[in-house]
């Protein structure tokens, strides 16, 4: 299929209610709301396709480039694009997807963990700290390494900015979760930085509160 038959499609398959809660949710206005089974099909159907997938990006189409996080192949995508294409995201759940579907797999992903958890701006430093929490979840730091992200964590977490401090707290949560010798240290710090502790939940989620949401992912694992 071409750039434009999977457009056509997208379109056709849009859902209006789904749209209006992506936009709301901080996507632009080019969006049509498509399921994400609906996604996975096309992504099934196309497999691996760098070329358009990179079509497909440059698209600029919210549900476009979601698709394309599946079908980029990270090999062929270089550091600087990789670069680029993060700079221009603001919508929190496209940088989430981009991250973990794509560039957490390149070569060069600590380097830009490392370039985008120091960045001023809150979607670089988001994608930043989502990267170390992929790396958090596969087991892939040690002690040490932990120990001085918890440091990082204690002194920023507070004020950092709303989409930063949401990944850094999720790193917190996961360091908590996969590793038993921190876990006590990550709820007592969760409970003495306090964030997330007043935010509503909807019935049946878990909540962002550190200590609730630990507790929540150990239970999970056993």
């Amino acid at each position: 299929m071409t750039k434009n038959e999977i457009l056509e499609i997208l379109h056709n398959s849009g859902n209006e209610k789904r749209k209006q809660m992506y936009i709301k949710n901080g996507a632009g206005e080019n969006t049509y709301g498509v399921l994400l089974g609906e996604l996975r099909k096309l992504a099934k159907q196309s497999g691996k396709n760098h070329e358009l997938a990179s079509e497909l990006w440059q698209s600029g189409n919210t549900d476009a480039r979601w698709l394309a996080c599946m079908l980029f192949d990270v090999k062929k995508l270089s550091t600087d694009e990789a670069r680029s294409m993060a700079a221009e995201l603001t919508y929190s759940d496209m940088i989430d997807k981009f991250i973990s579907e794509v560039v957490s797999s390149h070569k060069d992903a600590d380097i830009l963990a490392e370039e985008w958890m120091d960045s001023g701006k809150d979607n670089l430093g988001r994608a930043g700290w989502n990267l170390i929490v992929h790396k958090i979840s596969a087991g892939k730091l040690t002690d040490h390494e932990l120990e001085k992200l918890l440091a990082t964590i204690e002194i920023e977490l507070q004020t950092a900015s709303p989409g930063k401090q949401w990944a850094m707290n999720h790193a917190m949560c996961e360091i908590g979760i996969r590793y038993p010798q921190f876990t006590e240290r990550c709820i007592t710090l969760g409970e003495t930085l306090g964030v997330y502790r007043d935010l509503k939940v909807p019935k049946g989620c878990t909540s962002a509160y550190a200590p609730d949401w630990i507790a929540a992912g150990i239970r999970k694992k056993k």
